[in-house]
């Protein structure tokens, strides 16, 4: 086998396009919430704004759930990498009030903690078919390196402007609407074996078996994802701004190192998951990363801050693959475009509220309120999802029936 033949061509253009549309993510998940700013948004009226877009995200992302097997993934796709180029053309033609708010409902912008929206779940849903599944998880890995690694491009880029204003963003916003024709294209080049099966097709909803589980995924995922919404991109660039008094430039190379460290870790989860199982894997690195959230809120310098955020980056981040992979494993090939839209709409409806809070607690009450709550909320999550599901393993996992005797119950 070659280099790169583990994976099909499908897959490649899939971490292609991962690839293009989040440098300008990443660019947006550190500038827009100053770009609103020097607008002369209030910080209250900010966390609504990447409320608001978030939340248009998870409408997007329920509804393809319904949807998407029935008129094709690769159309679905399509579409919405357009509605990223009516985002970025409304950023790049004015300097309206309105424009960035409309930008962050039309389109599908990453502002919270992670990539959110139709593009995860599809994408997500579609990657098992791409590849053998002992390389599932690795697949996974590599699709989420990809991402961090482009967003982290993204930040560095936003640290060549020396202030959020029109001027100074313009050609990132122009990168914004070229990413989403690009990415339009590239979709249109899928072939027809990542649509799904004709039992899918002609199902719209999750089948009797596969319901408990996505339905309880769902609720603990909302936990996790409510928590996490209160340390997007865009919140973290207002705290350590507020808080330490750095700069746009210094922000676009704090968030270049909190990504490249996020990306690093992808490599680790794969083998540790063939060592301890992704459920494991998922929960003991989460735990300690979820500490070092907290112990940023209380560092008394920007120095102290930075190392914490990413010694908490260098862990926090390897549950992604894993759970991705996890969820995808132990529901049937029909369930897995609900499961997946389910799933992150559950994580995208959850994380568009706390913005809002974050907002409010920035302003009016202590600054580290945003981390402390996100920190806890993620540890409850954790403890949850680890007993209930703790007796459900992917097939790969499950333990073998002993010689000449029945399948352990």
């Amino acid at each position: 086998m070659g280099y790169g033949d583990w994976i099909s061509r499908d897959g490649k253009l899939v971490f292609l396009e991962k690839a293009t549309r989040t440098i300008p993510y990443g660019f947006l998940s550190v500038a827009f919430s100053l770009y609103l700013q020097y607008l002369g948004f209030t910080l209250v009226q900010i966390g609504i704004v990447l409320t608001a877009t978030i939340l248009s995200s998870a409408a997007y992302t329920f509804v393809i759930s319904f949807v998407a097997d029935r008129i094709g993934r690769r159309r679905t796709l399509v579409f919405f990498a357009l509605t990223d180029f009516i985002a970025g053309a409304l950023l790049f033609s004015t300097t309206a009030w309105w424009a960035p708010v409309f930008a962050g409902i039309v389109g599908n912008m990453t502002v919270g903690a992670g990539e959110v929206g139709p593009f995860l779940s599809l994408e997500q849903a579609m990657l098992p078919r791409t590849c053998e599944p002992s390389r599932r998880t690795f697949a996974f890995s590599i699709y989420n390196f990809v991402g961090y690694g482009a967003s982290a491009v993204g930040a560095g880029l936003a640290g060549l402007a020396s202030t959020p204003s029109p001027d100074q963003l313009r050609p990132f916003f122009l990168g914004y609407l070229a990413s989403g024709l690009l990415g339009a294209f590239l979709y249109s080049r899928l072939s027809k074996r990542v649509e799904s099966d004709a039992a899918a097709k002609k199902r719209a909803v999750l089948s009797p078996s596969a319901r408990p589980i996505v339905y309880r995924l769902s609720a603990l995922f909302a936990i996790d994802s409510f928590g996490g919404g209160f340390i997007g991109g865009n919140i973290l660039s207002l705290y350590f701004a507020d808080r330490f008094g750095l700069q746009l430039g210094s922000l676009g190379l704090l968030f270049l190192l909190t990504q490249l460290v996020t990306a690093g870790s992808f490599f680790l989860a794969n083998p540790i998951a063939k060592r301890i199982g992704l459920l494991r894997t998922m929960v003991f690195s989460h735990v300690p990363s979820n500490v070092f959230l907290i112990g940023v809120a209380f560092a008394p310098t920007a120095l102290g801050a930075v190392i914490l955020l990413l010694c908490r980056q260098s862990l926090s981040q390897m549950d992604v693959p894993t759970r991705q992979s996890y969820v995808m494993a132990i529901v049937d090939e029909a369930d897995r475009t609900p499961a997946a839209g389910f799933t992150s709409t559950t994580r995208t409806v959850t994380s568009s509220i706390s913005p809002s809070i974050a907002g409010y607690a920035l302003e009016n009450l202590w600054l580290g309120t945003p981390l402390v709550a996100a920190g806890a909320l993620k540890l409850v999550y954790d403890t949850l999802i680890y007993v209930s599901f703790r007796k459900v393993h992917p097939p790969e996992e499950k333990p073998k029936a002993p010689s000449g005797g029945p399948p352990p119950r």
